[in-house]
């Protein structure tokens, strides 16, 4: 089962969940923080009266009280940005070093990279028309899960939140999003934004999991790195953007992931779609 994270706390959350709940026929399945757990196909859908960044282990509470498999979980939030571009975003879960916004200091969640990268695709293709821009964000915050999760955002402001439009692009998503089981690869560099991991998704068969951008690099220490690969799905490939970061800091990492016996891929190794 999938389940879906919502936040009576985050107007876009609730926006996501209602464009969900008419979507498709849902049932009640039991409660869970005081609030009914809704089920259809092989989705749960739960309510929290906090905000996501606070549930630590939700899924794993989830698991205990319902008695239910969670293979994925998803948080349908907001996202703020001081630049105010109306975005949509995915990203993977965790804190490279302090924990300033949920979770846990230096440790990652484990990441989703096969729904995660799908969820990007789908995004492009349900928010035609609209007039937002869709990324990848590199890992960044909590919650901390025991399993694999990951965030799909209506950005970047508070105006933006509540557009049904936005919403109903990422609620198809969510529904459509299947697993593909193409190679996953850990990616290093860049900014927050993922410009290059991104477009390599967009273009190619890939499956993203961790990203570390330029403002963690100095984290990413043999214990973080191999948290970077097995929260990853024990992944054995990393890609460097190497034009977005300093080239001293490349060819250090570069080395510790050598040594660590993990293969640098390049562009041209990835097949097209």
């Amino acid at each position: 089962m999938k389940l879906i994270v919502t936040s009576s706390e985050d107007p876009a959350s609730m926006n996501i969940r209602q464009r969900l709940l008419e979507m498709r026929d849902w049932s009640e399945d039991g409660f869970f923080a005081g609030h009914p757990v809704l089920a259809t196909d092989d989705f749960l859908m739960v309510l929290v009266d906090r905000i996501h960044l606070d549930e630590d282990h939700i899924d794993g509470k989830v698991v205990s009280e319902l008695g239910k498999e969670v293979s994925t979980t998803i948080f349908a939030s907001r996202h703020s940005s001081e630049s105010r571009i109306p975005t949509l975003t995915v990203h993977p879960v965790g804190n490279y070093s302090k924990a300033d916004f949920g979770g846990v200091e230096g440790t990652l969640s484990p990441s989703s990279p096969h729904l995660m990268t799908e969820a990007l695709r789908g995004l492009v293709k349900n928010a035609i028309g609209l007039d937002f821009k869709v990324s990848f964000e590199t890992t960044h915050h909590g919650p901390l899960t025991d399993g694999p999760a990951f965030y799909i955002e209506i950005g970047s402001h508070e105006e933006l939140w509540t557009r049904e439009d936005a919403a109903t692009a990422i609620a198809k998503t969510i529904m459509e999003v299947e697993d593909r089981e193409y190679p996953v690869t850990v990616c290093v560099g860049g900014g927050h934004y993922a410009p290059r991991f991104t477009d390599l998704a967009l273009s190619t068969k890939i499956a993203v999991g961790h990203m570390a951008a330029n403002y963690a690099l100095d984290s990413l220490d043999d214990a973080m790195i191999g948290q970077m690969l097995n929260k990853s799905g024990e992944a054995k490939r990393v890609y460097f953007h190497r034009k977005g970061m300093p080239k001293a800091k490349y060819r250090e990492l570069r080395q510790q992931f050598s040594s660590l016996d993990i293969d640098e891929a390049r562009s041209d190794d990835f097949e097209p779609l």
